[in-house]
């Protein structure tokens, strides 16, 4: 099963498995992946789940959404893949 792996400033803070077709990320308590942090967005981005092909999509965020350091609207997400939200990293794995 896929995960992501959500670190800032290199220290662990949690795993997440991504096993619904779709979650949500943000600073808002209503996300699946919530970041408390004034640099998230309240819903900064989507994870979307198609047959284990797996997307990324920014949702109009402030400081915007990038995936290997590349700031990105949309884009697929492969293993060993990092993801920057405001301040904080999520692993791909």
């Amino acid at each position: 099963m896929s995960k992501l792996i959500l670190k800032f400033q290199g220290v662990f803070i949690k795993e997440y498995n991504l096993d619904k077709p779709s979650l949500t990320i943000g600073r808002k308590d209503d996300n699946d992946i919530c970041i408390d942090h004034m640099s998230v967005s309240g819903h900064h981005a989507r994870i979307d789940n198609k047959e284990d092909c797996f997307t990324i999509t920014d949702l109009n965020s402030t400081n915007g959404t990038f995936v290997n350091g590349k700031k990105i609207a949309t884009a697929a997400l492969k293993p060993n893949d990092w993801i920057t939200i405001g301040k904080h990293i999520l692993y791909f794995k």
